[in-house]
């Protein structure tokens, strides 16, 4: 089971469901790029350079949305209801906010939160009918267990 959920910083009363689908993670594309900002500086009288971690940690969380398969209370009467559904949901995913992940597999369950993130990219690449594919990135900051709020 894979659940992601935006929290906007604006109003974390009202999250956006994105996903609530038991297909596995594969199926979905989910991709993740961990980067941080070092710098080398040489050492005072050290035979190598130095690396220091400035602690900006960024994580980009890729993942792949079937909005009736992944997400069933988004079913479209039809293609042109699914086009207006995509053209009006990033205005929903507004500025930054905090992206829940939670995952139960046959012997995992466990709960992340991609603080500080943004939406970076919806792209809806293919159609089926009314169930688009929806192709989500966020970009953020630390990944931590501790809910946030």
């Amino acid at each position: 089971m894979f659940t992601a959920t935006f929290y906007p910083d604006a109003n974390r009363s009202a999250p956006v469901v994105l996903c609530n689908t038991s297909r596995s993670l594969t199926e979905m594309n989910v991709t993740l790029n961990h980067r941080r900002l070092t710098e080398h500086v040489p050492g005072y009288g050290a035979a190598f350079d130095l690396a220091i971690d400035r602690g900006n940690k960024r994580n980009r969380m890729s993942f792949d949305v079937r909005r009736d398969a992944d997400y069933t209370p988004a079913k479209f009467p039809d293609p042109e209801g699914a086009l207006v559904f995509a053209l009006d949901h990033p205005n929903y995913l507004p500025g930054t906010g905090t992206l829940k992940l939670s995952l139960a597999g046959v012997t995992t369950t466990a709960t992340r939160w991609l603080l500080n993130c943004h939406l970076e990219v919806l792209d809806m690449p293919d159609w089926l009918g009314t169930a688009p594919l929806f192709k989500y990135t966020f970009n953020g900051g630390a990944i931590t267990a501790t809910a946030p709020f």
